[in-house]
């Protein structure tokens, strides 16, 4: 197969296929394979010559018309793969004729294609964070709740609280001294606004560079973006045993509601992956094979070599291709991001662990979300309830195309 492209207008692409005289002939051979074991008045199953098929079926015509059929329906979204697009909709066709035995066969279709942006700038993304170190009043208002738990009472029912001493400390807390006490209620402080801080800082770097995103997001891909999400949530639910109308009432919200925060979400989220797009191109970034068939792996399946050649079949290996980049791009934004703490003119020194957070939480990423899709900064992008959690998984969707294989 020969592939050749062509740029269109709004977002579209021709792409012409090309198949040698030998994968026709293959094909033609094949329907006829297929039409021989069918019942034939006077041979066995598989036995019955082409000329006596030819005049049970209609005539060449047939067989040619039935592997010019499959010919289209097999080649054409492996076309797009080839060429590294990822598709939206369904391909329109131009005319063509019926392959002939011996020749090859050509014929061309136009399809809408996830569009390549561009950001106005590449510049490392800067975002303003409030800093993790807790306050004295933080503090003190850990160390009042800690007393109010012992509050006592005398036989008269007047009320007491303990002095914070060290001996109280000692005796009731087991640490050495208020000063130890004051440290861990810090340290815990700390470490849970360094987690929080870690899940806002992926949302807001997400944030500002969809902002960069120069030209439209197309509405097909935030259409095609939001079914799946919807997919993916009564996916959730039905595993979950619960219904729709108990999960927007957790979240408070009206059907009218949550369908327009679902609409969102597929904005954001389709802003989101184009932006990657466009830094993972800028930088480079590709996917190997190596990577790709790592992804299949990944899956857990008994097989992942044949998981592997039914998306290729398919023509999905592509997916897969635009999730590893998204990934990428995604940790390349988080390891070269600054931080400045808000109100500051300088970038803020962080903390070897919170450091870390971002990249491993994106080497853990998954390659397929795809649209996504895909990784896990298009997922903190994602956080506001009632944000569905879009996890396209190699592994889930697998075992559904496995079963049905």
């Amino acid at each position: 197969m020969e592939t050749q492209s062509k740029k269109l207008d709004d977002n579209k692409r021709e792409i012409t296929v090309t198949l040698t005289s030998s994968e026709v002939q293959k094909e033609i051979d094949s329907a006829y394979r297929e039409a021989a074991k069918n019942r034939i008045p006077g041979f066995r199953p598989g036995k019955a010559p082409r000329k006596i098929l030819e005049n049970h079926f209609g005539g060449e015509e047939f067989f040619l018309a039935q592997a010019t059929e499959d010919l289209v329906q097999a080649y054409t979204p492996l076309a797009p793969d080839e060429l590294q697009l990822v598709t939206l909709g369904n391909p329109e066709f131009e005319e063509f004729g019926m392959v002939v035995s011996g020749q090859p066969f050509t014929f061309t279709f136009s399809i809408e294609v996830v569009p390549e942006l561009e950001l106005s700038s590449y510049d490392p993304i800067k975002i303003e964070l409030p800093s993790s170190e807790p306050t004295e009043d933080e503090i003190q208002m850990h160390l009042d709740t800690l007393l109010s738990y012992n509050i006592s009472k005398d036989d008269d029912g007047n009320v007491s609280m303990p002095e914070l001493t060290d001996e109280w400390v000692k005796e009731t807390l087991e640490y050495d001294s208020v000063e130890t006490l004051k440290q861990r209620l810090a340290d815990s402080i700390r470490q849970q606004r360094e987690y929080e801080l870690s899940m806002i800082r992926e949302m807001k770097a997400g944030q500002e560079l969809s902002k960069l995103l120069v030209g439209e997001v197309p509405e097909s891909l935030v259409r095609q973006t939001e079914q799946e999400n919807y997919r993916e949530l009564f996916q959730s639910l039905q595993k979950q045993r619960t219904t729709f109308d108990a999960y927007i009432e957790n979240y408070g919200l009206t059907p009218e509601a949550f369908r327009e925060e679902m609409k969102t979400q597929a904005f954001e989220s389709s802003s989101m992956s184009l932006a990657l797009d466009a830094l993972a191109r800028h930088f480079e970034m590709i996917a190997t094979d190596e990577e790709i068939m790592q992804e299949f792996e990944k899956s857990g399946l008994k097989d992942p070599k044949k998981l592997y050649e039914d998306w290729r079949k398919s023509g999905r290996l592509s997916e897969i291709r635009q999730g590893i980049v998204r990934m990428k791009a995604s940790q390349h934004m988080m390891e070269n991001l600054e931080i400045f703490e808000i109100g500051q003119l300088y970038p803020i020194e962080e903390s070897e662990s919170s450091k870390e957070t971002p990249a491993k939480k994106s080497k853990k990423a998954s390659a397929t979300g795809g649209k996504t899709d895909n990784n896990d900064t298009e997922a903190a992008a994602k956080s506001k309830a009632p944000r569905t959690t879009k996890t396209k998984s190699t592994k889930s969707e697998s075992q559904n195309g496995e079963e049905e294989n």
